[in-house]
């Protein structure tokens, strides 16, 4: 795994700079351990972090300040939020949206709107459709697919399920949008394989000698002084919560 992930701070200044959380009551869907929870949470009014996963909500409490005020996990589907209409003033999907199973998206997104109240903020962070040449071509050589990684279909998914629920629906309205790289560095470029494979060690396993030489090589490329460098590019969209609306019509059949 990674051993410096984003040491330079991108994503939560960028989220920052874009999102207001002072005096708000926060949803945070698809927390996980509550890596970014713990970045923002003191800002806010109060926070509810949610994740269907047990041990991550587990861990996430073992980790988070003993003395907090103002946060709470629970163990939590997205497409089934246990909370009363508009009981929130932001809906933070922190890289979660595109991890809820592709049928659910749309459900997901009701029940955000659902518990948002007016004019309340949606916010989506996940993985960019556009990642740099470098990385592409790293995944290329082991998968001979391009694009960013084996979950593409869910990130592209969970783009089409934001865009149907604002320009179909009408329920959200674009406030910003704005994609940015994070680095990544791992130690040795061993480390850096062994997280490009760990979803597709099969096809590494199958490529001939030569292939895994070119791959190596690639990897090797991204070395400097801090280690091995691979940037990841990431989307951030701002929307704020409409009243539903057909705003285009449905494509004749």
């Amino acid at each position: 795994m990674p051993t410096r992930e984003d040491p330079e701070g991108t994503e939560i200044k960028t989220l920052l700079r874009r999102v207001s959380f002072a005096g708000k009551e926060v949803l945070e869907v698809g927390c996980g351990e509550g890596r970014l929870t713990m970045k923002y949470f003191r800002r806010a009014k109060w926070v509810v972090a949610v994740d269907p996963s047990q041990k991550s909500i587990k861990t996430a409490r073992l980790d988070a300040p003993k003395k907090k005020k103002n946060l709470e996990f629970r163990v939590m589907r997205a497409e089934k939020l246990g909370f009363a209409d508009e009981s929130f003033d932001i809906v933070f999907f922190s890289w979660s949206l595109c991890c809820v199973d592709i049928p659910a998206m749309g459900k997901a997104l009701d029940e955000a709107w659902r518990v948002l109240r007016p004019t309340g903020t949606l916010v989506n962070l996940q993985p960019s459709l556009y990642q740099p040449f470098r990385k592409g071509e790293i995944l290329y050589l082991i998968s001979a697919q391009f694009g960013t990684t084996v979950d593409e279909e869910r990130y592209r998914q969970a783009r089409f399920a934001l865009k149907y629920a604002s320009l179909i629906e009408g329920k959200f309205r674009l406030v910003s949008e704005n994609e940015f790289g994070i680095n990544i560095y791992y130690d040795t470029a061993k480390e850096a394989l062994d997280d490009f494979t760990v979803d597709c060690r099969e096809e590494y396993k199958n490529l001939s000698r030569a292939q895994k030489t070119r791959v190596k090589g690639a990897i090797g490329s991204l070395t400097n002084k801090k280690g091995v460098k691979v940037v990841d590019n990431v989307v951030l969209t701002v929307l704020t919560k409409a009243e539903p609306q057909a705003v285009l019509a449905s494509p004749r059949s």
